[in-house]
């Protein structure tokens, strides 16, 4: 019955933007696991709200699916908030703290719906509403995947908990390199820019990388429980 569902024409605004955008070039499985698993749970083709507990219940499904199906969503978003800022050619610190933050945000949700869906008889019997108990999938899905893509969050702990990350004329330590540079004076004082200079890179940059590897990872995950 799903099958003839697409984003392209069946998905709300924002699904309609990101398949044009970058769906259908790089994350082609959150088509395919939208079509399996969240239009059934909508009231499609009437309208794309979810279904009542009730309907959800003759249907074979439960809020857990209700859950996941939300989680899917607010990584899409996330993404699309990453992608326009990937946009601007000037990128300041402010933007890429807001850029690298969000794009966490992305792992965050994804981590907890591929937890929650590769395991689906571990929260069977947990409230899907309850966010100790995301929190808790999300560290699952961390401590038995060898710690996906820690090193863009070890990049957004630097920007948000350190202290503000050093900048020459518009550049930033890329991921990687920017425990090298907790001293600003590395950066700043004009004898050791020569040295610095080649781990420093634009704001865009350094977003359109953590983008790559977060969206590489995503399809080849999503690729996995579709």
């Amino acid at each position: 019955m799903n099958h003839s569902y697409t984003l392209e024409n069946d998905g709300d605004i924002l699904e309609q933007q990101c398949w044009k955008l970058f769906l259908k070039d790089q994350f082609q499985n959150y088509e395919i696991f939208w079509i399996k698993h969240i239009v059934p749970l909508t009231n499609r083709p009437k309208n794309i709200h979810f279904k009542t507990n009730e309907e959800l219940e003759k249907n074979g499904k439960t809020e857990n699916d209700l859950c996941i199906a939300q989680l899917h969503y607010t990584t899409l978003r996330h993404l699309y908030s990453v992608f326009t800022i990937i946009l601007n050619d000037q990128i300041n610190l402010d933007l890429l703290t807001f850029g690298i933050s969000r794009i966490v945000g992305a792992q965050d949700t994804a981590f907890e719906l591929l937890e929650r869906i590769t395991n689906l008889e571990d929260y069977e019997q947990k409230d899907p509403w309850d966010e100790k108990e995301g929190e808790k999938a999300r560290r699952a899905w961390q401590n038995n995947n060898q710690t996906p893509l820690q090193n863009i969050r070890h990049y957004r702990n630097h920007l948000i908990h350190g202290r503000l990350s050093p900048s020459y004329n518009g550049l930033f330590p890329s991921i990687e390199k920017e425990k090298f540079y907790i001293d600003w004076r590395k950066i700043t004082d004009e004898n050791q820019l020569p040295i610095a200079i080649k781990d420093l890179t634009c704001g865009q940059e350094i977003l359109r990388d953590a983008w790559n590897q977060t969206i590489d990872y995503f399809q080849n995950e999503w690729g996995k429980i579709i």
